[in-house]
Order: structure tokens, then sequence, then C-alpha cells
């Protein structure tokens, strides 16, 4: 089953599109993630292949905890930051879920770099939990 996840900035200048079914969908605790994301990053990755943006974004890239460049794609009008590209994962983009048109599609399955997490931000106990970024596979 193919299922399409579309979802757009807060200005709804930049929009996106992704076809296919998710490859991972979980949280993200890292400092960086924090930053632009305020306590973790609610994160869906899907192929490159089946992902289009719509509108101009913004990257700004740099090295990310795992030790991987990441550059992170943000709306040049209202600053929200939609989506990821990471040189740990070539052919795989990472969409911000708290973007998407629906929501409640988002079905964490996991929390990484949760080393850093905060005391205050509570996430479903019952998710495993991955102290950097775990194994592929």
């Amino acid at each position: 089953m193919t299922t399409t996840l579309t979802g757009s900035c807060l200005c709804g200048a930049l929009r996106f599109e992704a076809s296919g079914e998710p490859l991972f969908q979980g949280f993200c605790q890292c400092l960086d993630c924090r930053k632009v994301t305020a306590g973790r990053y609610p994160a869906i990755g899907v192929l490159e292949s089946g992902f289009k943006s719509i509108g101009e974004s913004r990257g700004y890239s740099k090295k990310a905890d795992s030790g991987q460049t990441i550059t992170r794609n943000f709306c040049p009008t209202c600053g929200s930051m939609v989506f990821d590209l990471g040189a740990g994962m070539p052919g795989v983009v990472v969409i911000n879920a708290a973007l998407l048109d629906e929501p409640e599609l988002f079905k964490p399955q996991s929390v990484i770099f949760n080393r850093s997490g905060l005391s205050w931000d509570h996430i479903d106990p019952a998710l495993p939990r991955f102290p950097a970024m775990p194994p592929a596979g």
C-alpha cells in the first residue's frame, strides 16, 4: 500500500509531498534537533525518489551529533524547518512530521539521541530508546 504524505511550513509557501511507505518514524532528541523544534524532532524518513518540495527552501548545513553533515531546509519566509538531507543516509529525506497536513499519520517507533533528552520532554515510555544513532537495519 502506497502512502502519500503532504504538508507545509507555517506560511504555506513551502509544501512537500512524499509517496511510498516511510522508512522510519520517530523522535530525535539531539541538540541540533532540539534547537530547531523545541525539545524533540518528530521525524519521518522517506526515499528521496518519492519526495517533492514545492516552493523555495533555504538550506543550512553543519556537522551533526552523528558526525555526518546534515542539511536542514527551511522556508525563507516564515523560518519553519521542513526537511533534512543527511550525508549519513544518502537517498533519504527526513520530513518534519509536525508539519503534516494530517499529523496523526505520524506513528513514532523509537527515540534516538535520548542521551540529550530533557527531563521535561515526556515521550511514550514504551518506545525503544537509543543513546545515539541506532545501527542500520
